[in-house]
């Protein structure tokens, strides 16, 4: 028997939903999580290491993506003091503090933190784990958190969430995102699979663990075309990752590359294949939307339920 992440139900061996060696993908009938087991923890030096993290560093544009949009579409405080939970290489954080929030974010990429304060001069950036920052800054509640993409990645999402909202003052918001596995078409993403998510959440499961911890739900949205991460997956070169990897030892962060020739062929390489992709995305999301896609994300505001 193996216990689930979100609700503590036990859950069987029977409610196998998936083999993925050296894992299995456990579905609970209580809350209908489904969960990886046996749960691998993964700290940022593996983030380091991952040839997708770094790409995402140091070739992605600064375009906000669909998650953060619905929030600014949102604002559920107009100004105040805002948390951002994996707030990756920043760009999230630039907007926000421009349209007004006093904002502090923290990941477990090093990488990302450093990306994020030389490309949008942030300051107030942590590289380390929730538990650490609330440690370091318990006397400065928040009026907003928010955690786009993050929640798949905690093996103990159940406490993360409680933590997120003891960093929040009374009646505060929490935006969060996270893959929805109830999309359709149901694409298999490499990213899908542990360790790099840890759990695949349904609007069910999503919604009655927030209640669960203490949050009333404002909205609920599901978007994020599909057409582009597909692509992504699928057409692969495998320059870009061979190119970063030259010149550094074989268990080495991606991020001591000193090859800047490689580097600039590298980035050269990811814009070629970028470019053909906002093209060719566009029938295909076109062609999806027709079908009935559902689209990649499930996106929720909330609120503490002790305003």
């Amino acid at each position: 028997m193996s216990t689930c992440p979100a609700c503590a139900s036990l859950v069987s061996e029977s409610s196998l939903e998936e083999l993925c060696p050296p894992y299995r993908l456990l579905r609970c009938a209580s809350c209908d999580l489904v969960f990886t087991d046996p749960m691998p923890s993964v700290e940022g030096e593996w983030y380091a290491k991952e040839v997708m993290y770094v790409i995402r560093n140091q070739f992605m544009d600064d375009a906000l993506l669909w998650n953060h949009r619905q929030f600014i579409q949102d604002l559920p405080v107009r100004g105040g003091r805002l948390l951002d939970v994996g707030c990756g290489r920043g760009q999230f954080l630039a907007e926000a503090q421009r349209i007004g929030y006093r904002i502090a974010g923290l990941d477990f990429d090093q990488e990302a933190v450093q990306v994020a304060r030389e490309r949008f001069g942030l300051h107030n950036l942590f590289a380390g784990d929730l538990d650490t920052f609330r440690a370091r800054r318990a006397d400065e509640p928040f009026d907003v958190a928010t955690a786009f993409e993050v929640l798949e990645h905690n093996p103990a999402p159940r406490e993360f969430l409680r933590a997120l909202a003891s960093c929040l003052v009374p009646g505060g918001f929490l935006a969060l995102s996270v893959p929805n596995r109830e999309r359709w078409p149901a694409f298999r993403y490499d990213w899908d699979l542990p360790p790099h998510h840890l759990t695949r959440w349904s609007q069910t499961a999503l919604l009655g663990l927030l209640d669960r911890v203490g949050f009333t739900v404002r909205r609920v949205a599901k978007g994020w075309p599909q057409g582009e991460p597909f692509l992504h997956q699928h057409l692969r070169m495998g320059v870009v990752g061979r190119l970063l990897k030259r010149g550094r030892p074989r268990d080495a962060a991606i991020e001591a590359i000193h090859d800047t020739g490689a580097i600039r062929l590298a980035s050269a390489a990811f814009r070629v294949k970028d470019a053909a992709i906002k093209v060719l995305k566009v029938p295909l999301n076109l062609a999806l939307r027709l079908s009935g896609e559902t689209g990649m994300d499930l996106y929720v505001l909330a609120q503490r339920a002790d305003r």
